[in-house]
């Protein structure tokens, strides 16, 4: 499917909304007492300061809406994360929609998550992850029954090398050549299929989602009994408690959760 380019409004609404409210108080600034300064002798300065003050506040006031637009979509992207029961529910989403799960379950292992909305050269790239000031550049391919070959994974290797970034993830709905799972494991980009994906968002359903910086996907199989013997959180090395999911489709269920949640969100399976 061929994809749009993305407008300033669509970058405004994938950034984070603090994004919004600085360039918002930035342009007040500027249009009403950095203009009006740096045309003292203009003979037009008069008018042009009169334009910048009547337009400043709405200019500011676009860009707080474009906050709550921002917020609004991200209730409106986790509601629509939790509703996904599988595979099958992911082979059905818009490219579109497939890029949104994919950066919200990374969101929800505690990454910041930028997505790509431009129509430049983007070397194949639709999210930025960001963490522990490491980037992950990542490339979704909504393809329902076809094979990603080894050409994207190698391109998406290229661009990881260009911009020096810590690692590559390659996300798709199906599954992968041999070829292109041999390059992956010589090269280091991480591929994760259609039915991995599909676990990945289950396990970030639950209300404290599984963080492991140091393994890109698997769990710790260690069992625990309930007690002194807790385990340690996987991310800080904190004693970790006991609780339960309150939503999605591990709901109920128990699970060892950082007691430092959401500033930690490391958790381990009981």
């Amino acid at each position: 499917m061929a994809r749009r380019n993305g407008s300033a409004v669509d970058l405004f609404l994938v950034l984070p909304r603090w994004v919004s409210a600085i360039t918002g108080v930035l342009s007040y600034i500027v249009m009403v007492y950095i203009v009006p300064a740096s045309f003292p002798d203009n003979p037009y300065a008069p008018v042009m300061v009169s334009a910048c003050r009547m337009l400043a506040p709405f200019v500011c006031l676009a860009f707080v809406l474009i906050g709550v637009g921002s917020a609004v979509r991200s209730i409106l992207v986790a509601r629509k994360f939790d509703r996904q029961a599988g595979l099958a529910d992911i082979r059905r989403l818009s490219w579109r929609q497939f890029e949104m799960i994919v950066g919200e379950a990374f969101r929800r292992r505690g990454y910041s998550v930028v997505e790509h909305v431009g129509g430049g050269a983007d070397g194949g790239v639709d999210l930025v992850l960001r963490r522990d000031g490491k980037k992950i550049l990542v490339q979704c391919k909504q393809w329902r029954v076809l094979r990603v070959g080894v050409k994207p994974v190698r391109e998406l290797c290229g661009v990881v090398s260009a911009r020096r970034a810590a690692g590559g993830i390659f996300v798709n709905s199906g599954t992968y050549t041999n070829e292109a799972k041999d390059f992956a494991a010589q090269s280091g980009i991480q591929l994760i299929d259609g039915a991995e994906l599909a676990l990945m968002i289950r396990d970030a359903q639950s209300q404290a989602p599984y963080i492991e910086p140091t393994n890109w996907g698997s769990r710790d199989n260690t069992s625990f009994a309930s007690g002194d013997d807790s385990p340690q959180c996987p991310n800080c090395g904190k004693a970790m408690v006991l609780r339960a999911a309150r939503r999605g489709a591990n709901a109920g269920s128990q699970f060892w959760g950082c007691p430092g949640f959401p500033g930690c969100r490391g958790t381990r399976r009981i």
